[in-house]
């Protein structure tokens, strides 16, 4: 009996301790949470987005058609470490993409066979598999680090094929990637790769692949004319660009990186990405009247972004996921050891609806 009292008291006070290691735990957990939500319900600002939007500086602007592209530079420190793009190392052999043992829509496997760094943007399109896909949120793959990434597929008709992808030099187009920003399903992006492919003329794809789309001869000649206008964004302390509607006069987006390597090696695809929306597909709705847009706009809309509410959030490799809201503006992004390696934030207002004539309804015949 003595025995068995003892083995009670035992376990009552084990269960004593545990409840005290939860409450413990709790109140940690509490304190964590309040930290990074002071009173007022707002998130406690990021510091790396801080450090970020607070030392920019905006150089004049080159235009294509009514596209309006602002670099902009930053004094800071860069990110450190050795870095490669998706393109870089699928090219290499370093970076294996490929379906999951169970094939999923929504998901494929990613593995950094590498000693560098790589970097996959949100947008960047992977081709091959059994249906080519877009990737749903930036991530970092450290050396010989292997993740599940969210994506997107489109290429609405095709289940089949192999187990492996490959890169593409094509990007999603800014419109795309404003829809996964604001949490769009599948059928969303379905939907709007559908509208692309209509708007710039381009071939019809038998699995209606946004990758085939883009790869078409006429829109690769529109590319090259936007690159030839545009030009490359030299200065060595140049990280990112802002982008422009004269149509509207509005600053519509801004990518930012950690690193001017990173920048440079990427500009031509972020580049395409707002051109697809702002030239190829706006050369249908014919001539508007162009708006001046000045430094003066890029750097409101700094401020607007930089007085929004920001916040970590889950990422699929390393670092840490960023999201940022603040009135119409969203951006997106990771950071990595203190540094932001890409920010990407579009204005997501509602698009104007095209304009209608006017048609005046007939008149009546007069009683004869």
């Amino acid at each position: 009996m003595r025995r068995r009292h003892r083995s009670l008291w035992a376990a009552v006070s084990m269960l004593a301790a545990m409840a005290v290691l939860a409450a413990a735990g709790s109140a940690t957990a509490q304190k964590e949470k309040a930290a990074e939500e002071p009173a007022g319900g707002k998130a406690a600002t990021v510091p790396e987005i801080e450090t970020l939007l607070g030392n920019l500086t905006i150089d004049p602007p080159r235009t294509h058609k009514t596209m309006i592209v602002f670099p902009i530079r930053w004094g800071g420190k860069q990110a450190p470490g050795e870095w490669e793009t998706l393109d870089e190392a699928a090219a290499a052999g370093h970076l294996k993409v490929t379906e999951k043992d169970q094939a999923s829509v929504p998901e494929v496997q990613m593995e950094n066979t590498g000693d560098k760094t790589v970097l996959i943007l949100s947008g960047e399109i992977i081709k091959g598999g059994r249906q080519t896909r877009t990737v749903r949120s930036d991530t970092i793959l450290e050396p010989k680090q292997k993740v599940t990434v969210p994506v997107f597929c489109v290429e609405a008709h095709r289940w089949h094929g192999r187990k492996e992808f490959t890169s593409s030099p094509n990007v999603a187009p800014s419109s795309i990637q404003g829809l996964m920003k604001r949490g769009a399903d599948q059928g969303a992006i379905w939907s709007r790769a559908g509208e692309a492919a209509r708007r710039i003329g381009a071939p019809a794809s038998p699995t209606e692949s946004l990758d085939e789309h883009l790869e078409s001869e006429n829109v690769q000649k529109k590319f090259e004319e936007v690159h030839k206008d545009l030009g490359k964004f030299s200065p060595p302390d140049t990280i990112g660009i802002a982008v422009a509607d004269a149509r509207t006069g509005r600053v519509v987006g801004m990518e930012l990186f950690g690193r001017r390597d990173l920048f440079e090696k990427l500009q031509d695809k972020l580049v395409e990405g707002y051109a697809t929306d702002l030239v190829l597909a706006a050369d249908e709705a014919g001539k508007t009247e162009e708006k001046k847009v000045t430094a003066a706009d890029v750097e409101a809309f700094i401020r607007q972004a930089a007085e929004g509410t920001n916040r970590y959030e889950d990422t699929p490799g390393s670092g840490r996921g960023l999201d940022l809201v603040s009135g119409t503006l969203r951006g997106k992004g990771v950071a990595l050891g203190g540094d932001v390696i890409h920010l990407s934030i579009q204005d997501l207002r509602p698009e104007p609806a095209p304009v209608r004539p006017i048609v005046n309804p007939p008149q009546e015949e007069s009683a004869r």
